[in-house]
């Protein structure tokens, strides 16, 4: 009767442990990252620091600047299409940004001009 009631106390401690184990290994990465690029229209390989990117669409709204990299990176967590604004005093550019796909990354370069 004892050794029942250890068979069975093991197979518990097993049966626990194998459903935490599948739980954590079936979690999917539901997050999506923008990086958008910065560039000059007249020189393509120049990027540009310090720049104020706006991606915005109805009530939506996020705003930031490029780093030494002409680069701004912000994390989704909801498929969405934004549009974008980048500037500073003297130049512009606009674009469009479609981020659709759990666990994908989406790159996109704004001209400024």
């Amino acid at each position: 009767m004892k050794k029942l009631k250890l068979h069975i106390r093991i197979l518990l401690v097993l049966i626990i442990i194998g459903g935490i184990i599948t739980t954590y290994s079936c979690r999917k990465n539901r997050s999506m990252e923008a990086v958008i690029t910065v560039k000059l229209m007249s020189d393509t390989m120049v990027v540009m620091p310090d720049v104020r990117v706006e991606m915005t669409k109805g009530d939506v709204e996020i705003i930031g600047y490029t780093d030494d990299n002409g680069q701004f990176i912000h994390t989704f967590e909801q498929p969405v299409q934004l549009d974008i604004k980048a500037y500073n005093d003297t130049l512009s550019g606009i674009g469009v940004i479609n981020i659709g796909s759990y666990g994908h990354d989406y790159a996109k370069s704004i001209f400024i001009y």
